[in-house]
């Protein structure tokens, strides 16, 4: 199956961005930065942005953040500590919706360094560094007795500084680990593309909803899914994540999209509890105009609950009075009978089993916290 989808600023982007962090230069924590445009700018940022699709469903959003910090950097990561944070904010191109999907990462060799794309530059900054406006510098790499000035391209690399400075404060140097965020999980889907050939691109930010439900005390916990109209099978609900418009925009990130679109296809309202994993799926671009076309869909997965169980009951009686006109019904079912459709592949989308896996993989309690969705100020 081929897939392709024409971006529209109606709805946001999903990027990386890669904390490398080390104590190999002088025994002090630091992390890495880069200078802008290919070397060309002389402001600084966090690697990353823009990043290349997996060519397989073994790879996911991780390993694309791990490829672009090498490009930008030259620079290997020896230990890849995850997705972290995401970070709502604008492009500095365009002000473009966009989501920072923030990845930590340790590099122990600092002396093997290739070529960074371009006539890129790299620099070493400090806890603390660049998370209030203000004149400081950093360190050019290579150069210690060396100073440059630090000027962010865009300020919202000050959200990040902090977050970096805070995992750096609380980071267990011998296990290489830090419990200050969870680790996100992330998957890959099957790409949905011609040719391995992989562009530089953004991703479309989707939502998705595995909505738990429980009837009575008597009864099993449930998952309720949705049927389409035309589809073979059913799956969970979502949508994609709109563009902040006015004070009267109410999905504008992936908690209050989950929440948002899951009312409207479920047609009862929904509470998101937690986050479950971030998928991607390549797709196709055609052209390789990554300026016109996603290069994949982004997924950030959640576990919800209806707010009034009351509706729910009356809902599942009467249908057509919630459902939204392109849904052809509900679809309840056990957890253990849910677990056996997750493993024979039969929903709707094609990362929408690597999602169900992830759930039964995991606890209740690993799951993510909502407050690793952190607010840039941006708007």
């Amino acid at each position: 199956m081929v897939l392709s989808t024409e971006k529209n600023p109606d709805y946001g982007e999903s990027t990386i961005t890669v904390v490398g962090i080390t104590r190999e230069m002088d025994s002090r924590p630091r992390y890495f930065l880069v200078n802008c445009d290919g070397g060309k700018e002389k402001k600084l940022k966090f690697p990353g942005l823009q990043f290349r699709a997996p060519k397989s469903e073994k790879e996911t959003l991780e390993d694309c953040a791990r490829e672009r910090f090498r490009e930008q950097t030259g620079l290997t990561i020896d230990k890849m500590l995850g997705l972290r944070a995401i970070l709502p904010t604008r492009s500095r191109h365009d002000n473009q919706w966009i989501f920072r999907n923030i990845f930590f990462g340790v590099v122990n060799d600092v002396q093997h360094r290739e070529k960074p794309d371009y006539d890129r530059k790299l620099y070493l900054a400090g806890p603390g560094l660049g998370v209030f406006p203000g004149q400081e510098y950093v360190i050019p790499f290579g150069e210690p007795g060396k100073r440059f000035p630090l000027q962010w391209v865009k300020s919202d690399n000050q959200i990040i500084a902090r977050i970096a400075t805070d995992v750096l404060s609380n980071f267990d140097w011998t296990s290489q680990s830090t419990d200050w965020y969870r680790q996100i999980p992330c998957v890959g889907a099957v790409p949905q593309t011609s040719t391995s050939e992989r562009v530089l691109g953004c991703g479309l930010a989707v939502s998705s909803i595995m909505l738990l439900y429980q009837p009575n005390e008597n009864e099993k916990q449930q998952i309720i899914l949705l049927k389409r109209k035309g589809d073979k099978y059913p799956g969970y609900a979502g949508g994609k994540v709109e563009t902040p418009k006015s004070k009267e925009s109410r999905n504008i990130d992936p908690v209050s999209c989950c929440a948002k679109e899951g009312a409207e296809e479920f047609g009862f309202p929904i509470v998101p509890k937690a986050m479950v994993c971030c998928a991607i799926t390549p797709l196709e671009v055609p052209g390789n105009d990554s300026s016109r076309f996603y290069n994949s869909i982004v997924t950030y997965a959640f576990v919800a609950e209806p707010l009034n169980p009351h509706m729910v009951e009356d809902a599942l009686k009467n249908p057509g009075s919630y459902l939204e006109k392109k849904m052809e019904s509900y679809v309840v079912e056990s957890l253990d009978e849910h677990r056996d459709r997750v493993r024979r592949d039969e929903l709707r989308m094609p990362d929408m089993h690597l999602v169900g896996t992830q759930f039964f993989k995991s606890s209740p309690g690993n799951f993510i916290p909502l407050t690793q969705i952190v607010s840039s100020g941006c708007k």
